[in-house]
């Protein structure tokens, strides 16, 4: 999910908006810092309304430039990325409708954008806006390297089966192995054939 959303102004850096909807808690001024710092040392990325992403470790920091604003957004990485930066966008661009003009002359009184809480929640649906259902092959047990020697399985389709452990899509275990996505489908299939892999929703 998202599990958090940071609207900042980009020459103060200071941070006018922060929501909280899942567990990972980052300090606003420090995120706020961070980016601000970003921006300055790659002005060009502000230019229209665009959004990037950064890997944060644990999760992806995904942010919306548009004018003076940054939307920022703390995002898990299972999420839907092209969603959580179509959302972004979304509401960098409501964010701005609603009080860009005040931005020009803002004396710095934080109460007015306290009333876009509620369009925030219904723009990021509370977070969720970006989750997606991802399956993955989940290997039962473990697989044994006699059965490569003995020739009851292909070293690729035991090389995957290793890949299983229901953290990565297929084609992540494809890109992993430096394996064609085919002949990794083809592995899994050889391994549902055994009756040794399943299939679990984990987004």
């Amino acid at each position: 999910m998202i599990q958090a959303v940071y609207i900042l102004i980009a020459d103060s850096g200071l941070c006018v908006l922060d929501r909280k909807y899942g567990k990972a808690d980052m300090d606003p001024n420090l995120i706020s810092g961070f980016l601000t710092a970003l921006i300055q040392f790659g002005r060009e990325l502000s230019d229209g309304n665009r959004v990037h992403v950064i890997d944060f470790g644990a999760f992806d920091i995904c942010l919306s430039l548009k004018d003076n604003v940054i939307v920022a957004a703390t995002v898990d990485k299972i999420d839907d990325g092209n969603a959580a930066m179509a959302v972004l966008s979304e509401v960098n661009n409501s964010f701005t409708d609603d009080y860009g003009n005040m931005l020009a002359e803002w004396d710095g009184n934080l109460e007015p954008f306290e009333t876009f809480y509620k369009k925030l929640d219904e723009i990021t649906k509370d977070g969720h806006a970006s989750e997606t259902k991802i399956i993955v092959p989940v290997l039962k047990g473990k697989v044994s390297p006699m059965l490569v020697r003995l020739g009851q399985m292909s070293q690729e389709t035991f090389d995957v089966a290793k890949m299983c452990k229901g953290k990565l899509t297929t084609p992540d275990i494809a890109d992993q192995l430096g394996q064609h996505l085919k002949e990794v489908r083809k592995s899994l299939n050889t391994l549902e054939d055994m009756k040794i892999l399943e299939w679990r929703e984990i987004g």
